[in-house]
Order: C-alpha cells, then sequence, then structure tokens
C-alpha cells in the first residue's frame, strides 16, 4: 500500500494504546457457552476461551482475528471522532453533520464525517489564505518480540520458543536489545541507546551528578552561584548545570550518566545493568521490541501460523502519537487561522497514530483472512463468526486506510 503520510515531512522520533472493541460473536439471544448454537468463546479485542477447541494453530488464527477486529474496529470509531472534530470545528453545514451523523453503518459515517473534513479543510485554508506549514514528529509503533514469542511457541511442535536462540528482525525499523556488554553500530547505521554512552550523545541525559545542559530540565536547574540560583533563560531552557535530565547537552559535554538517544560511541551494559540498545551486542542479550518497523521471523514455525502470530502482535502493537505543528505565513485572516490551527494540532496526531498502525496492518490482515477461513476444527458455530470478523476487518483496515490518507493529504497539499 502507498504511504498514507508520504506527502509530510517528520523532524525527528516520538503511546496510542490501542483499545480493543469488546464484542461477542455470537447469534442473537446467545449466552450459554455450552449451547452448540452460541459461539461466545470469541469476543473482538479480547482473549479466546481456550474452550473453543481446535488445535494450537487454530486457536492462534483466531486470537490473530480477533486481535487485528479489535483494532480495525477501533481505528473506524477513532477516525471517525477525529474527523467529527475537525469538521465541526471548522464550521461545517449543520445539514451536512446530520447527514453524517445519520449513517447507520459504522464505516459510511467515517466516510462521510472524514469527507466533510477534508472539505472543510480545503475551504478553510483557501479562505485564509497564506501558506501552511506542518511539522510533526514521526509517529512509531512498537511491536513486543516476548508476545510474539509465546505466540510462536505455541505453533511449534515442543511448544517453545527461545527468542535470544532465534532473534526475529524487525523489517524497516529497529530491533531494541537489553545488551549485557558493549553495543556497537552496525554497519552504515546510528546507534541508538538508553544507558552509558562512551561518547557523543545526542539526547537526553541523566546524570546523578548534574549536567551542563542547553536544553529543557527536568529536574532542578542551578546557575552558574551553585545551589539557590537559577539556571533557565527566558524561554524557560536550561543553560547551567541540570540535577535531573537534560534534554539536549552543549557541544563537547559528555553524558556521565544515562544517555536516551542517539550516541557516537558505544554503548556498555553489565550483567546487573543492561543497556537498551539497537545495535549489536558483544555479550548476553535479550530482543525487546521492533520500534517503527514490521516485526518478522523469530523461531521456525509453519508459515501460516507465523504469519498469524504477526498479525497479532503488529495489532497489539504500542503506538506514540506524535506532536504535531501547524505554522501560517501570509495570512491575514486572524481567527479562522487560529481556529484551523488549534483542530489541527488536536486531531491530526490520532490520524497519523492510526496510519503508522494502520500501514504495519495491512499487507498481513489479507493472508490472515485467508488462513482463518481454513479454521475448521474449533467448535462449529464459531467458523462462520471468525471468517466474518476477519472480513470485516479487512474491511475496517481498507476503509480506515483510505479516510486517513485523504486526511493527511488534504492537509499537505
Amino acid at each position: 500500500m502507498e504511504s498514507l503520510v508520504q506527502k509530510i515531512s517528520f523532524l525527528g522520533p516520538i503511546v496510542l494504546a490501542a483499545v480493543g472493541l469488546v464484542t461477542t460473536l455470537a447469534a442473537p439471544g446467545c449466552s450459554a457457552a455450552d449451547n452448540p448454537l452460541c459461539c461466545t468463546e470469541v469476543k473482538v479485542g479480547a482473549t479466546i476461551d481456550a474452550s473453543i477447541g481446535g488445535s494450537a494453530q487454530s486457536q492462534v488464527a483466531v486470537q490473530a482475528v480477533a486481535d487485528v477486529a479489535g483494532i480495525a474496529s477501533a481505528a473506524v470509531d477513532d477516525l471517525t471522532t477525529a474527523c467529527r472534530g475537525i469538521a465541526q470545528d471548522l464550521d461545517a453545514a449543520k445539514a451536512d453533520q446530520d447527514l453524517a451523523e445519520s449513517k447507520a453503518d459504522r464505516r459510511s459515517r467515517m466516510d462521510a464525517w472524514c469527507g466533510l473534513a477534508v472539505k472543510a479543510i480545503g475551504t478553510a485554508k483557501a479562505s485564509a489564505g497564506g501558506t501552511l506549514a506542518l511539522s510533526a514528529t514521526p509517529p512509531k509503533c512498537e511491536a513486543s518480540v516476548s508476545a510474539n514469542a509465546s505466540c510462536q511457541a505455541k505453533c511449534s511442535v515442543d511448544g517453545k520458543c527461545d527468542a535470544r536462540l532465534h532473534p526475529p528482525m524487525c523489517t524497516g525499523g529497529s530491533l531494541q536489545v537489553a545488551c549485557k556488554g558493549e553495543c556497537k553500530a552496525k554497519a552504515g547505521a546510528t546507534l541508538h541507546c538508553e544507558g552509558s554512552c562512551a561518547v557523543g550523545c545526542k539526547g537526553s541525559c541523566t546524570a546523578a551528578g548534574g549536567i551542563q545542559c542547553e536544553g529543557k530540565c527536568e529536574g532542578t536547574c542551578e546557575g552558574a552561584g551553585g545551589a539557590g540560583t537559577s539556571g533557565l533563560d527566558a524561554s524557560g531552557k536550561c543553560t547551567g548545570t541540570c540535577k535531573g535530565t537534560c534534554s539536549a547537552t552543549p557541544p563537547g559535554v559528555e553524558c556521565t550518566g544515562t544517555c536516551n538517544g542517539e550516541c557516537g560511541g558505544s554503548c556498555t551494559g553489565s550483567a546487573s545493568a543492561s543497556v537498551t540498545c539497537d545495535g549489536e551486542c558483544a555479550a548476553d542479550f535479550e530482543p525487546l521490541k521492533c520500534e517503527g518497523g514490521k516485526l518478522e521471523g523469530g523461531c521456525e514455525v509453519d508459515a501460516k501460523c507465523g504469519a498469524n502470530c504477526s498479525a497479532s502482535v503488529q495489532a497489539k502493537a504500542q503506538c506514540t502519537p506524535p506532536s504535531v505543528t501547524i505554522a501560517f505565513s501570509g495570512s491575514t485572516n486572524a481567527d479562522l487561522v487560529g481556529k484551523l490551527t488549534a483542530t489541527l494540532e488536536a486531531n491530526l496526531p490520532i490520524v497519523l497514530s492510526l496510519t503508522a498502525r494502520l500501514e504495519a496492518m495491512a499487507g498481513l490482515v489479507g493472508a490472515l483472512q485467508a488462513n482463518a477461513t481454513a479454521v475448521v476444527d474449533i467448535k462449529a458455530a464459531c467458523i462462520p463468526a471468525v471468517a466474518i470478523a476477519a472480513a470485516q476487518a479487512l474491511a475496517d483496515v481498507e476503509g480506515s486506510a483510505r479516510a486517513s490518507g485523504s486526511i493527511t493529504k488534504s492537509v499537505a497539499q
């Protein structure tokens, strides 16, 4: 799928925790778990009941459908809310708002509100005149390696999966590991770590005795006069010694404590205190998460079962909403500029976070639907319900992708 944010320029790194919508896949009036005509064992967005039966691999597939369907359903609702907010803030016609809200189908309601938001954004930009500039930190999703390993264990013959022996790949992103020794940058890449950095920390620094700072200080910022004096300038930036965490240090000042950011040398951990990094660890390490990419590989398991694990883990990835800043130049309509800026800065982070999640899920949902239709050994009443949920998840992902893309495009044009 074409990138939904390719027309927007991002400036640096940034957890929108996804909310699962719990819905029982049951026929009307069904409530008894022992009723063979009811499927109460599967709830969209929740953990399935093992009494659904079937092989471990089949249960992995059903759980993946429940996970993906929950996130996809929540995406439709979240986008509807964001688009409704934009349209209402920009004074879309009341009759058009009423028509959008009257749509009974959730996806149709989302499409209507997002279409209205796109129109309202275009009208506001044209009326405001001038030039709109958008800057945002890129939304990044983090997929858990341990969750992937636990899922793959259910796919394996012996019921085991050790991520340290079979570390996965993080395609298009960085694999974060907990290293109990020296961690160096991979060939052709920069090193990012959270821990002791030998040289060249570019990021925040936390030092027990304080650190010379040229950024935001989370703690106490002391001036040149020492304790009792302030090192804050008129803008609130610390230009003294930060007794806490400093967001940026002056050139040439080394972080003697914990660096969280890019490291120009190597990061070092120990047996008692590991360092988190995205480089090559020369000692014992444990893979933690895939940041900003697609988690693939790992233990050797059946391909379909492994793909279902990937879909499940990617759906439950933790996504951080970006911070968005809108700036106008050349406009004389201050009231309209203020209104447009406020609604975009409030609602666009939701759209961009969902965009990142949907892009990661897009290539997995189609395969998941095909795999779900092959599940035939679970409780009979749940077989059609699971297939329907998988189809709805695919439609929700595709619809949400289109809607979020239309919003980002309308802002970037």
